[in-house]
């Protein structure tokens, strides 16, 4: 379809790309740039250049394919809801936050779902991979408490997940460093403590194997980026479908180009004050994991059923 704009005076000023984004920010910038490579758009009458600035007044126009101005919605199921929170189940494949592609998001959804006066706000993120429960405040005083409950770790958190098999004990508490590199977009584990690194407490249960997989039971004692998925493949836990921590022959293997990787389980041990007193003792846990992946026993779990979980 033709796109066509007249700057105002938000856009003057502004150079053509920027602008574009703004204006449009379901086109990723990766086409805007090549359309302007291509010399596909026009400002007043002529082609424009990378990094253009434009001014009050002129026109804009170029073609783009219709997929480029829509976003793809998908399917997110509210597991819980009262006046203060939300629970959904974010599925695979969607991030937290709107990205450089700005592809629809937990964000894009609740703005679709809430009006911007309730102020509903993520209170924690999942990866873009990472499939499960995550936890909305619906005012600011909901979110300042339950930041606050989260940074003392008294909502607690389990993940099911499919990894590699390894010699390691049963059951046990994981203990290492971490460091982000957000230029790489990764972490790295150490055993010992060093500048720039913090402490991360992982425990985990193997719950069950067969052959080379094993699923495993997760619960973070604190949350770092990619904490789970780093520090379970330091140990050789190694995620079925993590294309950063994995293993790539495992991958390759069952064709896992996804993490099976899933928040199934929340525990709110908050105690008796605040506003969320009522919360204090419940828990909210997915009756049916489903991982991204076709494996007999392993595609589907039953969380009620499955021997060797705690719920």
């Amino acid at each position: 379809m033709t796109v066509h704009f007249v700057v105002d005076k938000e856009l003057a000023g502004v150079k053509v790309e920027k602008a574009i984004k703004k204006k449009y920010p379901t086109i990723p910038m990766s086409v805007i740039f090549k359309m302007l490579r291509k010399g596909e758009i026009i400002v007043s009458f002529l082609p424009a250049q990378k990094g253009q600035i434009l001014k009050f007044g002129e026109t804009v126009s170029f073609e783009i394919e219709d997929r480029f101005l829509e976003h793809k919605k998908l399917k997110i199921i509210k597991v819980y809801e009262d006046d203060n929170i939300v629970v959904i189940d974010k599925p695979y494949g969607i991030p937290s936050h709107p990205d450089s592609n700005n592809e629809y998001s937990v964000i894009s959804w609740i703005e679709d779902n809430y009006s911007k006066s309730e102020f509903p706000q993520l209170c924690h993120r999942l990866d873009r991979n990472t499939a499960g429960l995550m936890i909305i405040a619906k005012n600011r005083q909901v979110l300042s408490e339950m930041l606050k409950y989260m940074s003392r770790r008294t909502i607690i958190k389990k993940y099911l997940c499919i990894t590699k098999k390894a010699d390691l004990p049963e059951s046990g508490v994981l203990v290492h460093y971490l460091k982000k590199d957000s230029k790489k977009s990764k972490v790295y584990i150490s055993d010992f403590p060093q500048d720039g690194y913090s402490e991360v407490v992982t425990a985990y249960k193997i719950v069950r194997q067969k052959d080379d997989l094993q699923l495993v039971d997760v619960e973070i004692k604190t949350g770092k980026t990619h904490q789970i998925r780093a520090q379970l493949a330091h140990v050789g836990l190694c995620i079925l479908g993590d294309s950063k921590y994995g293993d790539w022959e495992l991958n390759k293997k069952y064709k896992a180009d996804m993490q099976a990787l899933c928040a199934y389980y929340l525990k709110f041990e908050i105690g008796k004050k605040g506003i969320l007193r009522y919360l204090d003792g419940q828990k909210i846990v997915k009756e049916a994991v489903e991982f991204p992946i076709n494996i007999e026993g392993f595609s589907s779990i039953n969380v009620y059923k499955e021997r060797g979980l705690e719920i």
